[in-house]
């Protein structure tokens, strides 16, 4: 019992009461809105295509952006494609379809390009916000029958952040007691000081949370932020956790 006592991180008092939790604290709070702050100071950029003339090869590219990005898109959104650092094409054309926000890209390119990275660059106007996603695909030039899906890639808002370029796929790992039940209001962040990185989405098959934390730099400390419907309040987990820019799993105690 006194290893169990220890792994769960909690213990009893010899009256029998309310187990105390001591891998966090605790307070009371009404659901949080938690969401990365993505507003930034970047300048909309003058990009220019340059004179496509020269090359023989076609390829046209479907960017669509993920349900977060969408919200903040306006028309003045410019999205760009890239190849060997030269801009192939730009484009300000939004198309709102009933479910997402797509951008068509149309480049071209020469034979001795086929198979080099492409690198996608896009700008927020309403965030003024600036991502670089280097080796985005490759060029492939299209053929008549092409299939759409083949050249479709949907754009998250985190992808190639010049604000937070480090992204950590967390995998939060749930214990088997928990001071409350598991709900499905209930959420999960990870916050840098005071500013949250990274909101988790709960895992259907197992009790864990997947969570893309973003960070300026490696090695930046986290700590993890759960929020229980039942209790009404959100645990602050008191082992913090070290951004290393690749997937890792933490496992945490209340």
């Amino acid at each position: 019992m006194a290893v169990l006592t220890l792994a769960w991180g909690c213990s009893s008092d010899n009256d029998g009461n309310e187990e105390q939790w001591n891998g966090s604290t605790f307070a009371p709070a009404d659901k949080p809105a938690w969401a990365v702050d993505w507003t930034s100071t970047a300048t909309k950029p003058d990009w220019k295509t340059p004179d496509l003339s020269k090359y023989e090869l076609n390829m046209y590219f479907l960017v669509e952006l993920d349900e977060e990005a969408a919200r903040y898109s306006t028309d003045e959104d410019v999205m760009a494609m890239f190849i060997n650092g030269e801009c192939r094409d730009v484009t300000v054309h939004r198309n709102i379809l009933p479910d997402n926000v797509v951008f068509m890209l149309y480049f071209k390119g020469s034979s001795s390009e086929v198979g080099k990275p492409l690198e996608l660059r896009y700008y927020c106007d309403k965030l003024h916000y600036m991502s670089t996603i280097t080796s985005f695909t490759t060029f492939v030039p299209n053929s008549d029958n092409s299939p759409i899906k083949d050249f479709t890639k949907v754009l998250h808002l985190g992808d190639g952040s010049a604000k937070y370029p480090v992204c950590t796929q967390l995998t939060v790992m749930m214990p088997q007691k928990l001071p409350f039940t598991v709900s499905g209001n209930d959420m999960l962040a990870v916050y840098v000081g005071n500013e949250c990185r990274g909101v988790g989405k709960k895992a259907e098959t197992q009790d864990c949370w997947q969570v893309p934390a973003y960070s300026a730099q490696q090695g930046d400390i986290a700590q993890i932020r759960y929020y229980s419907a039942e209790k009404s309040g959100v645990y602050s987990i008191l082992k913090t956790v070290k951004l290393g820019g690749t997937p890792q799993q933490e496992n945490i105690s209340f």
